[in-house]
C-alpha cells in the first residue's frame, strides 16, 4: 500500500511573526507621522552640518583684515601695505579663526610676500590673530646698465636686501641710492630675475650683498661708498674678490672672499677683517694709505 509523505513547510521563529503581526498592525498615517519628523530630523542635521554651520562660523569668526595685528612696516615700504596685499591676494577673508588650519595658512602667506623675510609666530586672539614677521632690510643699490625703449644705454639701480634678494624699487626714489652701498661688478649685471623676492642671480652680487648687510651700520663711521665685485688674480683662487671703497680720502680695502665663505687657510676671518677695518678708521695714518688688503695676500 502506497503511502503520501507530506512535506512539512519550515515555520517562521515565533518571534519574527510577532514583530510582522505588530507592523501590520500599526495603521499607516501612525507610521507617516513617525517617518515624517525622523526624515525632517537626518536632513535638518546634515544641511546644518554641511551648509549652516559653515554660514554660521564666517558670519561670526571670519578673518576680517582690521583684526589683523601685524608687525610694524619699515619706513622703506613707502608705497607698499603688506596687510592689504596679503589679505586679498591670500583671500584672508575665507578663513576661520575656528579653522586648526588657519595658522598654518598665515605662516605660509605671509611668509611669501616680497616684503617679508620670515614669518615667526602666528598668535589667535580673542576676536583676531597677531603676526610677527621678520622685514627684509635694504643694505645696498646694485648698479647695473640696460637699454631703454629707444636702444640707448642708461646706468640704474636695483635694491637688495643682505641675502642679495630683490625688493620692490617702486618704494625707492632717486633721492635714496646715496644712503645705500653701491654694488658694482665688472659687466654691469642685469639681475636674471627681475621680481621683487627672489635672489637677484647673479652669486658675485649676492656675496657681495652678504658684505654690505656687514657694513651697512658702519656706513657713515667708516664712510663706505661701494663695494666692487672683480675677478680674483690670486694665484690657486678662481672666484672673484670684494673691495670696500671710501669716500673723501680713504683708501681702498682688499676684503676678499664674501663673509663666511672665507678658505680655512691663508685668508683671515670675517670678524679679523672687521677689526682691522676698524682699526685703521682709528689710525690717520693708515688712512691716508691708498689701498690696504684685509685678505691677507697682497695682489
Amino acid at each position: 500500500m502506497a503511502s503520501a509523505e507530506l512535506k512539512s513547510q519550515p515555520e517562521q521563529p515565533i518571534f519574527w511573526n510577532q514583530v510582522i503581526s505588530w507592523v501590520r498592525s500599526i495603521p499607516r498615517s501612525a507610521i507617516l507621522s513617525m517617518v515624517g519628523p525622523s526624515l525632517l530630523c537626518v536632513f535638518g542635521y546634515f544641511g546644518w552640518l554641511y551648509y549652516g554651520a559653515h554660514n554660521l562660523d564666517m558670519a561670526y569668526y571670519s578673518l576680517k583684515k582690521e583684526n589683523i595685528y601685524l608687525t610694524n612696516q619699515p619706513q622703506w615700504l613707502r608705497k607698499t601695505s603688506v596687510l592689504d596685499e596679503v589679505f586679498v591676494g591670500g583671500s584672508l577673508s575665507r578663513l576661520s579663526l575656528m579653522d586648526v588650519k588657519t595658522t598654518e595658512i598665515l605662516v605660509r602667506v605671509f611668509g611669501a610676500h616680497p616684503a617679508i623675510r620670515k614669518t615667526h609666530r602666528v598668535e589667535k586672539l580673542a576676536g583676531g590673530v597677531a603676526i610677527t614677521v621678520e622685514y627684509r632690510m635694504p643694505v645696498a643699490m646694485v648698479q647695473i646698465r640696460y637699454e631703454d625703449e629707444a636702444g640707448k644705454s642708461k646706468e640704474g639701480y636695483l635694491p637688495v636686501d643682505q641675502e642679495g634678494v630683490l625688493l620692490d624699487e617702486a618704494n625707492f626714489l632717486e633721492m635714496d641710492i646715496p644712503q645705500f652701498i653701491i654694488i658694482h661688478a665688472s659687466g654691469a649685471p642685469v639681475s636674471t630675475i627681475s621680481v621683487a623676492g627672489k635672489s637677484f642671480g647673479d652669486p658675485r652680487i649676492e656675496e657681495a650683498a652678504g658684505l654690505c648687510g656687514l657694513l651697512a651700520p658702519l656706513k657713515e663711521k667708516c664712510k663706505i661708498s661701494q663695494v666692487l665685485v672683480y675677478r680674483s688674480s690670486k694665484p690657486g683662487k678662481a672666484r672673484w674678490d670684494l673691495e670696500i671703497v671710501t669716500t673723501d680720502t680713504g683708501p681702498k680695502f682688499v676684503w676678499g672672499s664674501g663673509p663666511g665663505i672665507e678658505p680655512s687657510v691663508g685668508e683671515p676671518s670675517t670678524e679679523m677683517k672687521l677689526n682691522q677695518l676698524l682699526a685703521t678708521l682709528r689710525d690717520s695714518k693708515q688712512w691716508t694709505q691708498a689701498t690696504i688688503d684685509l685678505s691677507g695676500a697682497k695682489r
